[in-house]
């Protein structure tokens, strides 16, 4: 809002917005008794300076192979420029150290990475009025030479385990959970199926209170999205009623 205070030569402007930046005129008049109009003009500037705003880091691949390339990028919602930037990394032994600091460009680039850029990162942003600080990000360099490896056969553990010449068994009402597991680098993802429908994706699906409408085929897929290879194994699950004591023998009274 902008004030013209009365009886003075002053403006008074609350609560800067940035809209606020600009050049202003001052422009004084005089009218002597015995002389023409004088009128005196006086530009000044008005520029803002924003503090810098939480930072965020943006990384071009949080899981990079060996001998790969990375970038991340420290973004900021507002912040009045120059900008230094200040990377740090954090390592699985919690040793902090100053990777970079570079002035007005907020990209750190990682050529050739290795095992030792693994760890956590942070990024600084400052500028003459203020310093933020990011919340650290975790980059996870996948070792080259074990790269080519998985997934395996998976192995499929069925709990309350019980086996029938059929394959796995249960009771109604019970909760059953199939836990999928194959070994793999980078480690697998997995995706469950019910007789060859998609019904969960992650390495253990729980069925709570089973009934009989799902027995059939149980089949995990587990995939090495790096390499673009899975393996598959399927399991057969058969429901049971689970016969209650109590209806027996009322029904058992009932025939005497």
């Amino acid at each position: 809002n902008l004030t013209v205070i009365s009886n003075s030569a002053s403006l008074s402007i609350e609560k800067l917005p940035l809209a606020a930046e600009g050049v202003y005129t001052c422009q004084h008049i005089l009218q002597p008794l015995f002389h023409g109009l004088s009128v005196t003009r006086l530009p000044f500037v008005i520029t803002l300076t924003v503090p810098v705003t939480k930072p965020y880091i943006v990384m071009s691949d949080s899981s990079p192979v060996e001998g790969t390339s990375v970038t991340m990028r420290c973004g900021l919602e507002n912040g009045t420029g120059p900008i230094n930037y200040i990377w740090e990394q954090e390592s699985r032994e919690s040793q902090l150290t100053t990777v970079a600091e570079i002035y007005d460009d907020n990209r750190l680039n990682v050529t050739d990475v290795n095992r030792n850029h693994t760890g956590w990162y942070r990024c600084i942003a400052i500028n003459q009025v203020n310093q933020q600080r990011s919340d650290r990000v975790w980059l996870d360099t996948i070792c080259k030479r074990l790269l080519n490896i998985g997934p395996d056969q998976p192995q499929i553990d069925v709990t309350p385990y019980s086996v029938t010449e059929r394959g796995y068994s249960a009771l109604e009402r019970e909760t059953v959970s199939l836990l999928c597991q194959a070994s793999s680098n980078p480690p697998s993802q997995y995706v469950w199926f019910y007789n060859n429908s998609q019904v969960y994706a992650g390495p253990q699906y729980t069925i709570n209170r089973i009934l009989r409408m799902h027995t059939g085929h149980y089949a995990c897929l587990a995939q090495n999205t790096y390499l673009n290879t899975r393996s598959r194994k399927t399991i057969t699950l058969t429901v049971y009623c689970e016969w209650r004591s109590d209806l027996l023998d009322s029904t058992s009274k009932q025939s005497h």
